[in-house]
């Protein structure tokens, strides 16, 4: 469809264009082709990220230190000024960095929030923490940059399930409600996150272990875990990965060499070498006999092995065996 002319090309997305790579002068460039590869917009940027479901994405851009906005289907920029750094959006926002501070732009690449905090993380569930840079103190602003708690924590996480984690001290982790009222007194070292009504937390003598909202400990140690997704979670017990539910019970025994995040409802298994792919019933739908999976969109795995390639559906059919 397309002859093989670019350095550097990523998927089509939902809109019809993809990021391609050119050499202008002595540097690589970005721009974006559509479907018959005609050029939509010049490559000039020194970097774009994917696009958003609203056609929006991050673009770098000038000499250095780079420059960034944020950019139309067409390339055309959309913010009203430059900053030296642009977050993805999240609930409508992103936050940007220049020499003032942090703050937000909205979708339409105006200021909503002025930078005015020392650091400062992204919406979730309306809120987002924030640095105050009078007191340095980290508290969670709303969408029109007032204060709902305080600034009064020496560190906090991002919002979900109406509980998030935050810290008096470097270590000493609670969790408080969408009101700012402590559920977990700030007492547990190194909880890395709360999801799903269990905590994760890191005991540097036994490992891993999960919470509830009550700091009940839930249900043994692991080498390694993650957070709860959908019901479940990956651990690593005895050198081998597993999943297990909420309860604690094994839904995958520790078998594989390595069980990445679930994303989508699916992850990546990988044993003696070989990728695989289960769902969040534990069901193997792709079995571990391939260097490399990814996802392809539109419902499709991209396999590959020994230099060929071939694609399956979310159901574990192949639809394109492997080939060169």
């Amino acid at each position: 469809m397309i002859e093989p002319q670019f350095p550097k090309a990523y998927d089509f997305n939902n809109f019809g264009v993809a990021r391609v790579e050119e050499i202008v002068g002595k540097y690589y460039k970005t721009g974006i082709i559509n479907k018959k590869g005609e050029v939509v917009v010049k490559p000039k940027f020194v970097a774009i990220s994917a696009f958003d479901k609203n056609g929006l994405a991050v673009a770098g851009y000038g000499g250095v230190p780079t420059k960034f906005g944020v950019i139309d289907l067409n390339g055309k920029l959309v913010t009203t000024q430059a900053f030296n750094y642009i977050s993805h959006f999240h609930e409508g926002f992103a936050h940007t960095r220049n020499k003032e501070g942090y703050g937000y732009i909205n979708e339409n690449g105006q200021v909503e929030i002025a930078n005015q905090f020392i650091k400062s993380g992204n919406f979730s569930e309306g809120k987002a923490y924030a640095q105050d840079a009078e007191t340095r103190r980290f508290g969670y602003i709303d969408k029109k940059g007032e204060w709902v708690i305080e600034p009064k924590f020496s560190r906090c996480l991002d919002f979900k399930d109406g509980k998030a984690v935050v810290f008096q001290g470097n270590k000493r982790a609670g969790l408080i409600d969408e009101t700012g009222k402590f559920m977990i007194e700030p007492s547990i070292n190194q909880m890395l996150i709360f999801s799903e009504g269990r905590g994760l937390v890191m005991d540097y003598s036994n490992g891993f272990y999960y919470i509830t909202d009550q700091a009940n400990i839930y249900d043994g140690f692991y080498e390694k875990a993650g957070k709860f997704e959908n019901g479940i979670a990956v651990v690593k017990s005895e050198g081998r990965w597993g999943i297990i539910n909420q309860k604690g019970i094994e839904i995958i025994p520790p078998k594989y060499d390595k069980i990445e995040e679930f994303e989508d409802g699916y992850a990546r298994v990988r044993i003696s070498g070989f990728n695989g792919l289960t769902n969040l019933k534990g069901e193997l739908i792709v079995q571990p006999d391939y260097e490399y999976i990814s996802y392809a969109g539109d419902g499709l795995f991209r396999v590959e092995k020994d230099d060929k390639i071939g694609y399956y559906n979310m159901e574990g059919g192949c639809v394109w065996d492997l080939r060169e």
